[in-house]
C-alpha cells in the first residue's frame, strides 16, 4: 500500500513538472495540461509541439487544432481523423482510416494515410506532401502552394494556381487550372485536364519521360 501511494505521488509530480516546464522543443502529449481535449477535439497550445495518439481518446473520431507556429504529430490509427494545420505550422499525420486535413496558408504538411475517402487541402503558400493510398481520395492544392501527392485508385486531384506533382493509380482524374504547373504520373488509366494557361505534363506507365499535354486534355490508357 505504501508503494502504491508513492507511485501515485511520483506520477503527480511528473504531471506538475510537465505542466510547468514546457519550453521550446518540448513535445507535449494530447490530452494533457498543455493540449486540452474536449471530447474528441484537442487544441495544441500556442507555440508548442504536440503529439496526439487517437487511441488515447474515447470514440471513432479524433480532431486536432494545430495553432499558428505549432509543430504537431498525429497518430490517427483506424479512427476518423481531422487535423487543422494553421498558418506557419508543421503537421505530420499518420492514419489508417478516413482522414481530413486542412493545411492552411504557409504551413508544412506531411500526411500518410491508407484509409479510403481522404480529403486533403493545401492552401495558399503551403508545402504539402500527401501519400493517400486508399480509394477515392480528394486533393485540392491552391494559390501558390506546392503539392506532391501519391494517390490510390479513383482519386480526384485539383491544382489551382499552384505547383503540383501527382502520381495517381487507376481511374485517377487530375485538373489543372488558373495558370497551374502540373505533372501527372499515371500507374494505369488516368486523365489530366489542363486549362486557363496552365502548363501540364503527363507520363503513362512504361514511359521513360514526361510529355507535354497538347490541348486541354491528356490521357493514359482507355
Amino acid at each position: 500500500m505504501v508503494m502504491k501511494h508513492s507511485l501515485v505521488a511520483f506520477a503527480s509530480l511528473l504531471l506538475v513538472a510537465c505542466a510547468t516546464e514546457v519550453g521550446p522543443g518540448t513535445v507535449v502529449q494530447c490530452p494533457g495540461p498543455d493540449c486540452p481535449c474536449t471530447g474528441v477535439a484537442c487544441v495544441c497550445g500556442a507555440g508548442l509541439s504536440c503529439a496526439l495518439g487517437c487511441a488515447a481518446l474515447d470514440g471513432a473520431l479524433c480532431q486536432l487544432a494545430c495553432r499558428d507556429g505549432n509543430t504537431c504529430e498525429t497518430e490517427c490509427g483506424a479512427e476518423r481523423c481531422e487535423v487543422d494545420c494553421a498558418a506557419m505550422s508543421t503537421c505530420d499525420v499518420m492514419a489508417m482510416g478516413e482522414t481530413n486535413v486542412d493545411c492552411r496558408s504557409g504551413s508544412t504538411c506531411r500526411v500518410t494515410t491508407t484509409g479510403d475517402n481522404a480529403n486533403l487541402d493545401c492552401e495558399s503558400g503551403a508545402d504539402c506532401t500527401f501519400d493517400a493510398m486508399g480509394a477515392d481520395a480528394d486533393v485540392d492544392c491552391r494559390g501558390m502552394s506546392r503539392c506532391t501527392a501519391t494517390l490510390g485508385r479513383d482519386a480526384d486531384a485539383r491544382c489551382e494556381a499552384a505547383e503540383c506533382d501527382f502520381t495517381v493509380a487507376d481511374e485517377g482524374d487530375v485538373e489543372c487550372v488558373e495558370g497551374a504547373t502540373c505533372r501527372a504520373t499515371c500507374a494505369m488509366d488516368c486523365t489530366i485536364a489542363c486549362r486557363d494557361t496552365s502548363t501540364c505534363q503527363i507520363r503513362c506507365a512504361g514511359e521513360p519521360e514526361f510529355r507535354m499535354v497538347e490541348g486541354s486534355e491528356g490521357r493514359c490508357g482507355g
